[in-house]
């Protein structure tokens, strides 16, 4: 990740509410700069992170108080999410099933007004738009890093479903 797509990202982890104790969601399949990233903002700010590994991430993840980590697998229902727990999560590998199913599988895990935060290329972005959209995810956008990389983002709807 170049210089400039970390300070957009850096500033987008300072945009979120200033909550405390947040919990963040993280689906991954390499530890690179947005997960170190996270991880950093986490412990400045007191947050945690569930680690969902995909690949063979789950034994070289970094060992911190902040991570929880469950190795992800594809025939995990619902991800054991505990219902309405994540305050955000954040995609930076994509797991290999339907998208509007894992949409709908992160939703169940948001609080109401829970962010969705997805890394992709930008030919992947409208695909992943209206999976979200599908999947009642609201007030979509599009963030991008550079002309290889964005992040889809959008929100729960607020006391709707899931």
């Amino acid at each position: 990740m170049a210089s400039d797509e970390i300070e957009t990202f850096r500033r987008l982890l300072e945009s979120l509410q200033p909550y405390p104790q947040m919990q963040f969601l993280l689906f991954a399949e390499k530890w690179g700069a947005p997960e170190e990233e996270l991880l950093d903002f986490c412990r400045q700010e007191g947050h945690s992170i569930q680690l969902y590994a995909l690949g063979d991430l789950a034994q070289r993840a970094p060992e911190a108080p902040e991570i929880r980590l469950r190795p992800y697998r594809v025939d995990q229902p619902r991800y054991n999410l505990q219902g309405r727990l994540y305050n955000h999560a954040f995609i930076t590998a994509i797991p290999p099933e339907e998208p509007i199913a894992f949409a709908r599988k992160v939703y169940t895990g948001l609080v109401n007004a829970g962010s969705f935060y997805l890394f992709c290329s930008p030919a992947e972005a409208p695909g992943w738009q209206e999976a979200l959209e599908a999947a009642n995810y609201v007030a979509g956008s599009l963030i991008e890093l550079s002309p290889q990389r964005c992040i889809v983002s959008a929100r729960k709807m607020h006391g709707w479903g899931g």
